[in-house]
Protein backbone atom coordinates (compact mmCIF):
# COMPACT_ATOMS: atom_id res chain seq x y z
CA UNK A 1 0.00 0.00 0.00
CA UNK A 2 2.81 2.37 0.77
CA UNK A 3 4.74 2.03 -2.37
CA UNK A 4 1.98 2.13 -4.50
CA UNK A 5 0.37 5.28 -2.40
CA UNK A 6 4.16 7.11 -2.77
CA UNK A 7 3.96 5.97 -7.05
CA UNK A 8 0.16 7.78 -6.96
CA UNK A 9 1.66 11.02 -5.26
CA UNK A 10 4.68 10.97 -8.11
CA UNK A 11 1.73 11.16 -10.85
CA UNK A 12 0.37 13.74 -8.37
CA UNK A 13 3.29 15.57 -7.95
CA UNK A 14 3.79 15.96 -12.05
CA UNK A 15 0.17 16.89 -12.72
CA UNK A 16 0.42 19.54 -10.23
CA UNK A 17 3.69 21.21 -11.56
CA UNK A 18 1.92 20.32 -14.96
CA UNK A 19 -1.42 22.09 -14.34
CA UNK A 20 1.11 25.49 -12.77
CA UNK A 21 2.75 25.35 -16.07
CA UNK A 22 0.06 25.33 -18.43
CA UNK A 23 -1.44 28.89 -16.79
CA UNK A 24 2.15 30.05 -16.50
CA UNK A 25 2.14 30.04 -19.97
CA UNK A 26 -0.93 31.82 -21.01
CA UNK A 27 -0.39 34.46 -17.61
CA UNK A 28 3.03 35.38 -18.93
CA UNK A 29 2.47 36.43 -22.50
CA UNK A 30 -0.76 38.16 -21.79
CA UNK A 31 0.31 40.16 -18.53
CA UNK A 32 0.77 43.79 -19.19
CA UNK A 33 4.39 44.82 -19.68
CA UNK A 34 3.75 47.15 -17.03
CA UNK A 35 3.16 44.49 -14.07
CA UNK A 36 5.13 41.23 -15.68
CA UNK A 37 8.65 42.55 -13.73
CA UNK A 38 6.53 42.76 -10.53
CA UNK A 39 5.22 38.90 -11.41
CA UNK A 40 8.53 37.78 -12.24
CA UNK A 41 9.91 35.91 -8.87
CA UNK A 42 6.60 34.03 -8.78
CA UNK A 43 7.56 32.59 -12.94
CA UNK A 44 11.31 32.39 -11.23
CA UNK A 45 10.16 30.15 -8.59
CA UNK A 46 8.53 27.81 -10.34
CA UNK A 47 11.28 27.39 -13.12
CA UNK A 48 14.05 26.81 -10.38
CA UNK A 49 11.84 24.68 -7.89
CA UNK A 50 11.09 22.36 -11.07
CA UNK A 51 14.35 21.85 -12.22
CA UNK A 52 15.13 21.24 -8.95
CA UNK A 53 12.41 18.26 -8.75
CA UNK A 54 13.68 17.00 -11.85
CA UNK A 55 16.97 17.05 -11.17
CA UNK A 56 16.29 14.98 -8.08
CA UNK A 57 13.93 12.48 -9.94
CA UNK A 58 16.89 11.93 -12.05
CA UNK A 59 15.65 13.90 -15.13
CA UNK A 60 17.98 17.00 -15.40
CA UNK A 61 16.95 19.79 -16.90
CA UNK A 62 19.96 21.45 -18.74
CA UNK A 63 19.63 24.92 -19.64
CA UNK A 64 22.65 28.05 -20.92
CA UNK A 65 21.72 31.00 -19.45
CA UNK A 66 21.81 33.73 -21.35
CA UNK A 67 21.50 36.69 -18.97
CA UNK A 68 23.39 38.21 -16.17
CA UNK A 69 20.00 37.78 -13.61
CA UNK A 70 19.98 34.64 -11.70
CA UNK A 71 16.89 32.67 -11.84
CA UNK A 72 18.23 31.34 -8.33
CA UNK A 73 18.15 35.16 -6.78
CA UNK A 74 15.28 36.75 -8.76
CA UNK A 75 13.30 33.47 -7.19
CA UNK A 76 14.07 34.83 -4.00
CA UNK A 77 12.05 37.71 -4.36
CA UNK A 78 8.81 35.88 -4.67
CA UNK A 79 9.74 35.60 -0.53
CA UNK A 80 8.94 39.00 -0.35
CA UNK A 81 11.71 41.13 0.88
CA UNK A 82 13.52 38.22 2.62
CA UNK A 83 15.73 40.32 4.92
CA UNK A 84 15.76 41.02 8.94
CA UNK A 85 14.33 44.73 9.11
CA UNK A 86 17.16 46.76 9.34
CA UNK A 87 18.02 45.81 6.14
CA UNK A 88 14.70 46.01 4.77
CA UNK A 89 14.64 49.16 5.52
CA UNK A 90 17.62 50.05 4.05
CA UNK A 91 16.85 48.42 0.84
CA UNK A 92 13.28 50.66 0.45
CA UNK A 93 15.60 53.59 1.00
CA UNK A 94 17.76 52.85 -1.34
CA UNK A 95 15.72 52.19 -4.44
CA UNK A 96 13.79 55.41 -2.94
CA UNK A 97 16.68 57.05 -3.36
CA UNK A 98 17.93 55.51 -6.41
CA UNK A 99 15.12 56.41 -8.70
CA UNK A 100 14.77 59.79 -6.90
CA UNK A 101 18.22 60.56 -7.98
CA UNK A 102 17.26 59.25 -11.70
CA UNK A 103 14.25 61.07 -12.34
CA UNK A 104 15.27 64.24 -11.11
CA UNK A 105 18.28 63.88 -13.23
CA UNK A 106 15.88 63.76 -15.93
CA UNK A 107 14.43 67.39 -15.95
CA UNK A 108 15.46 69.47 -18.44
CA UNK A 109 17.38 71.45 -15.43
CA UNK A 110 18.13 68.51 -13.04
CA UNK A 111 19.30 71.36 -10.86
CA UNK A 112 15.47 71.98 -9.78
CA UNK A 113 15.86 68.36 -8.70
CA UNK A 114 15.97 69.55 -4.74
CA UNK A 115 12.60 71.38 -5.37
CA UNK A 116 10.66 68.16 -5.60
CA UNK A 117 9.23 69.44 -8.81
CA UNK A 118 9.76 65.83 -10.74
CA UNK A 119 7.70 62.21 -9.67
CA UNK A 120 9.70 59.09 -8.68
CA UNK A 121 7.08 56.79 -7.77
CA UNK A 122 4.51 55.20 -10.33
CA UNK A 123 1.66 53.63 -9.01
CA UNK A 124 -0.90 51.06 -11.20
CA UNK A 125 -4.47 50.66 -10.30
CA UNK A 126 -7.96 49.35 -11.70
CA UNK A 127 -11.52 50.59 -12.22
CA UNK A 128 -11.77 50.79 -8.96
CA UNK A 129 -8.47 52.17 -7.54
CA UNK A 130 -7.11 48.91 -6.03
CA UNK A 131 -3.80 49.01 -5.99
CA UNK A 132 -2.00 46.61 -7.95
CA UNK A 133 1.34 47.49 -8.57
CA UNK A 134 4.15 50.21 -8.35
CA UNK A 135 7.50 50.83 -10.36
CA UNK A 136 10.12 50.83 -7.13
CA UNK A 137 9.32 47.40 -6.53
CA UNK A 138 9.41 46.70 -9.92
CA UNK A 139 12.55 47.93 -10.01
CA UNK A 140 13.70 45.97 -6.78
CA UNK A 141 12.79 42.84 -8.28
CA UNK A 142 16.12 42.94 -10.58
CA UNK A 143 18.31 43.97 -8.14
CA UNK A 144 21.05 42.09 -5.89
CA UNK A 145 19.34 41.78 -2.60
CA UNK A 146 22.79 42.01 -0.48
CA UNK A 147 23.95 45.25 -2.49
CA UNK A 148 20.48 47.34 -2.70
CA UNK A 149 20.33 46.36 1.27
CA UNK A 150 23.76 47.79 2.37
CA UNK A 151 24.27 51.45 3.63
CA UNK A 152 23.72 53.85 0.72
CA UNK A 153 27.50 54.85 0.58
CA UNK A 154 28.18 50.73 -0.16
CA UNK A 155 25.36 49.94 -1.71
CA UNK A 156 25.58 49.03 -5.81
CA UNK A 157 22.32 48.94 -8.02
CA UNK A 158 22.04 47.46 -11.38
CA UNK A 159 20.89 49.30 -13.94
CA UNK A 160 17.87 47.39 -16.08
CA UNK A 161 18.67 46.86 -19.68
CA UNK A 162 16.59 45.77 -21.92
CA UNK A 163 18.58 43.31 -23.80
CA UNK A 164 19.05 41.70 -20.54
CA UNK A 165 15.37 41.40 -19.11
CA UNK A 166 14.70 39.89 -22.56
CA UNK A 167 17.74 37.43 -22.40
CA UNK A 168 16.18 36.37 -19.01
CA UNK A 169 12.64 35.93 -20.21
CA UNK A 170 14.11 33.71 -23.09
CA UNK A 171 15.79 31.70 -20.19
CA UNK A 172 12.72 31.18 -18.42
CA UNK A 173 10.86 30.53 -21.48
CA UNK A 174 13.10 27.97 -23.00
CA UNK A 175 12.66 26.40 -18.93
CA UNK A 176 8.80 26.56 -19.56
CA UNK A 177 8.28 25.77 -22.90
CA UNK A 178 10.62 21.89 -22.13
CA UNK A 179 8.74 21.19 -18.81
CA UNK A 180 5.38 21.41 -21.13
CA UNK A 181 6.53 19.23 -23.76
CA UNK A 182 8.00 16.77 -21.54
CA UNK A 183 4.52 16.60 -20.05
CA UNK A 184 2.53 16.89 -22.48
CA UNK A 185 0.83 13.38 -21.74
CA UNK A 186 0.23 13.88 -18.74
CA UNK A 187 -3.15 16.53 -18.47
CA UNK A 188 -6.08 17.64 -17.63
CA UNK A 189 -9.61 17.20 -19.67
CA UNK A 190 -10.61 20.78 -17.82
CA UNK A 191 -8.15 23.38 -18.02
CA UNK A 192 -7.15 26.70 -16.79
CA UNK A 193 -6.94 29.66 -18.34
CA UNK A 194 -6.00 33.52 -18.71
CA UNK A 195 -8.22 36.07 -19.90
CA UNK A 196 -6.28 39.55 -20.42
CA UNK A 197 -9.36 41.71 -21.27
CA UNK A 198 -10.67 41.43 -17.87
CA UNK A 199 -8.01 43.82 -16.94
CA UNK A 200 -7.79 47.03 -16.33
CA UNK A 201 -5.02 49.29 -15.96
CA UNK A 202 -4.20 52.98 -15.15
CA UNK A 203 -1.51 54.60 -13.26
CA UNK A 204 -0.19 57.86 -11.46
CA UNK A 205 2.85 59.39 -10.28
CA UNK A 206 3.91 60.62 -7.24
CA UNK A 207 7.26 62.36 -5.80
CA UNK A 208 8.00 60.19 -2.38
CA UNK A 209 9.77 63.39 -0.89
CA UNK A 210 6.87 65.05 -0.78
CA UNK A 211 5.98 63.35 2.61
CA UNK A 212 5.82 65.07 5.94
CA UNK A 213 8.30 63.17 8.72
CA UNK A 214 9.62 63.42 11.65
CA UNK A 215 13.42 63.61 11.96
CA UNK A 216 13.52 60.44 14.15
CA UNK A 217 11.26 58.54 12.39
CA UNK A 218 11.27 56.37 9.63
CA UNK A 219 7.74 57.08 8.13
CA UNK A 220 8.66 57.51 4.45
CA UNK A 221 10.42 54.19 4.70
CA UNK A 222 6.98 52.43 6.25
CA UNK A 223 4.94 54.09 4.04
CA UNK A 224 6.66 52.34 1.25
CA UNK A 225 7.20 49.40 2.66
CA UNK A 226 3.11 49.41 3.19
CA UNK A 227 3.02 50.71 -0.26
CA UNK A 228 4.85 47.46 -1.72
CA UNK A 229 2.46 44.86 0.49
CA UNK A 230 -0.72 46.12 -1.08
CA UNK A 231 0.88 46.22 -4.37
CA UNK A 232 1.73 42.31 -3.65
CA UNK A 233 -1.34 41.81 -2.80
CA UNK A 234 -3.49 43.49 -5.29
CA UNK A 235 -1.66 41.80 -8.01
CA UNK A 236 -3.24 38.93 -6.88
CA UNK A 237 -6.61 39.61 -5.52
CA UNK A 238 -7.49 42.23 -8.11
CA UNK A 239 -5.61 41.47 -11.34
CA UNK A 240 -4.94 37.66 -11.57
CA UNK A 241 -7.80 36.52 -9.84
CA UNK A 242 -10.07 38.35 -12.31
CA UNK A 243 -8.15 37.00 -15.03
CA UNK A 244 -7.87 33.49 -14.40
CA UNK A 245 -10.76 31.30 -15.39
CA UNK A 246 -10.96 27.75 -13.75
CA UNK A 247 -8.15 28.40 -11.26
CA UNK A 248 -5.92 24.48 -11.04
CA UNK A 249 -4.02 25.38 -8.23
CA UNK A 250 -1.46 27.95 -9.28
CA UNK A 251 -3.28 31.24 -8.21
CA UNK A 252 -3.62 29.53 -4.30
CA UNK A 253 -0.09 29.18 -4.34
CA UNK A 254 0.81 32.24 -5.20
CA UNK A 255 -1.71 33.92 -2.58
CA UNK A 256 -0.46 31.40 0.05
CA UNK A 257 2.86 32.40 -0.42
CA UNK A 258 2.11 36.16 -0.27
CA UNK A 259 -0.22 35.43 2.85
CA UNK A 260 2.86 34.08 4.57
CA UNK A 261 5.80 36.10 3.99
CA UNK A 262 3.63 38.79 4.25
CA UNK A 263 2.69 38.23 7.75
CA UNK A 264 6.65 37.43 8.56
CA UNK A 265 7.50 40.61 7.79
CA UNK A 266 4.80 42.90 9.25
CA UNK A 267 4.86 40.77 12.14
CA UNK A 268 8.64 41.80 12.29
CA UNK A 269 7.43 45.94 12.06
CA UNK A 270 5.19 45.16 14.39
CA UNK A 271 7.82 43.95 16.94
CA UNK A 272 9.99 47.05 15.95
CA UNK A 273 7.23 49.35 17.11
CA UNK A 274 6.52 47.89 19.90
CA UNK A 275 10.46 48.33 20.77
CA UNK A 276 10.29 52.07 19.33
CA UNK A 277 7.01 52.83 20.43
CA UNK A 278 8.25 56.69 20.77
CA UNK A 279 10.26 57.28 17.40
CA UNK A 280 7.73 55.67 15.47
CA UNK A 281 4.55 58.01 17.42
CA UNK A 282 1.89 56.91 14.90
CA UNK A 283 -0.56 54.95 17.09
CA UNK A 284 -2.68 54.28 14.21
CA UNK A 285 0.04 52.24 12.15
CA UNK A 286 0.66 50.41 16.10
CA UNK A 287 -3.21 49.37 15.65
CA UNK A 288 -3.64 48.32 12.21
CA UNK A 289 -0.48 46.34 13.03
CA UNK A 290 -2.40 44.52 16.08
CA UNK A 291 -5.00 43.69 13.53
CA UNK A 292 -3.18 41.14 12.13
CA UNK A 293 -3.13 37.32 12.58
CA UNK A 294 0.34 36.58 13.37
CA UNK A 295 -0.71 33.80 15.63
CA UNK A 296 -2.16 32.08 12.77
CA UNK A 297 -5.41 31.89 14.48
CA UNK A 298 -7.10 31.25 12.05
CA UNK A 299 -5.23 27.71 10.98
CA UNK A 300 -4.56 28.68 7.56
CA UNK A 301 -0.88 28.39 7.76
CA UNK A 302 1.14 25.40 8.82
CA UNK A 303 5.02 24.42 7.70
CA UNK A 304 4.48 21.03 6.02
CA UNK A 305 1.44 23.01 3.77
CA UNK A 306 4.44 26.20 2.81
CA UNK A 307 6.80 23.66 2.16
CA UNK A 308 4.50 22.14 -0.96
CA UNK A 309 3.75 25.97 -1.98
CA UNK A 310 7.32 26.57 -2.01
CA UNK A 311 8.33 23.28 -3.60
CA UNK A 312 6.81 20.74 -5.77
CA UNK A 313 7.52 17.41 -3.13
CA UNK A 314 3.92 15.73 -1.70
CA UNK A 315 5.80 14.52 1.16
CA UNK A 316 8.09 15.97 4.23
CA UNK A 317 11.56 16.16 5.19
CA UNK A 318 11.11 12.82 6.87
CA UNK A 319 9.47 11.12 4.15
CA UNK A 320 5.85 11.35 5.22
CA UNK A 321 3.32 11.72 3.05
CA UNK A 322 1.52 14.91 2.96
CA UNK A 323 -1.76 13.62 1.66
CA UNK A 324 -3.62 11.10 3.12
CA UNK A 325 -4.62 7.97 0.81
CA UNK A 326 -8.24 8.81 1.52
CA UNK A 327 -8.21 12.25 0.50
CA UNK A 328 -5.93 11.60 -2.79
CA UNK A 329 -8.30 12.50 -5.85
CA UNK A 330 -5.80 13.43 -8.98
CA UNK A 331 -9.21 15.25 -10.04
CA UNK A 332 -8.82 17.80 -8.13
CA UNK A 333 -6.74 20.85 -7.75
CA UNK A 334 -3.69 19.39 -5.29
CA UNK A 335 -4.74 16.20 -5.44
CA UNK A 336 -6.49 15.91 -1.66
CA UNK A 337 -3.55 18.29 -0.20
CA UNK A 338 -5.91 20.61 1.30
CA UNK A 339 -8.12 18.24 2.49
CA UNK A 340 -5.40 16.37 4.22
CA UNK A 341 -3.93 19.47 5.63
CA UNK A 342 -6.51 21.14 6.93
CA UNK A 343 -9.60 19.22 6.54
CA UNK A 344 -11.38 21.41 4.64
CA UNK A 345 -12.37 21.68 0.99
CA UNK A 346 -10.49 23.33 -1.41
CA UNK A 347 -12.39 26.52 -2.73
CA UNK A 348 -13.40 26.92 1.35
CA UNK A 349 -9.43 26.76 1.80
CA UNK A 350 -8.89 29.31 -1.12
CA UNK A 351 -11.97 31.45 0.20
CA UNK A 352 -10.34 31.51 4.24
CA UNK A 353 -7.37 32.67 2.80
CA UNK A 354 -8.77 35.54 0.30
CA UNK A 355 -10.74 36.49 3.30
CA UNK A 356 -7.54 37.28 4.93
CA UNK A 357 -5.31 38.40 2.04
CA UNK A 358 -8.39 41.05 1.54
CA UNK A 359 -8.25 42.13 5.34
CA UNK A 360 -4.97 42.65 4.87
CA UNK A 361 -5.10 45.20 2.05
CA UNK A 362 -7.94 46.86 3.15
CA UNK A 363 -6.79 47.81 6.41
CA UNK A 364 -3.46 49.40 4.51
CA UNK A 365 -4.77 50.88 2.06
CA UNK A 366 -6.94 52.48 4.09
CA UNK A 367 -4.19 53.75 6.31
CA UNK A 368 -1.83 54.88 3.44
CA UNK A 369 -5.02 57.08 2.29
CA UNK A 370 -2.98 57.72 -1.25
CA UNK A 371 -5.27 59.75 -3.65
CA UNK A 372 -5.81 58.46 -6.77
CA UNK A 373 -7.30 59.53 -9.68
CA UNK A 374 -10.36 58.41 -12.07
CA UNK A 375 -9.57 58.59 -15.74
Amino acid sequence: MDEAMSSALQVAELLIIKRDCDLLKKVVVQLPPVVITQFTPFVALFCYEAIEYFNKKGHPIEINQSSRYSIKDIRQKAKFFNFRLNKLFQCVDNIDYIQDEHFSQLLKFPEFGPLNLHDNLGIYYDDSKNIIGNTHYAFYVFQDGRDISKPKNNMHSFELIGEELYAFAHDMGEIIGGISSGLSTVSDFIVADFDASMISLHSQDYNTNRCTTSESGNYKIIRLFLLHVVSSIGLLLFLLKKAIIRDTGLLLRLEYITYHYTLLRLDDLDKYCDQHNAKINDNKLIKLLKSFDFKNKCGLRKPAFRNCMMHFSLTDSTGKHLISPTNLNLGIPYCGLIESQFNTGYEEYKSKLEEQLLSIYEIIKDYLSIDMTTE
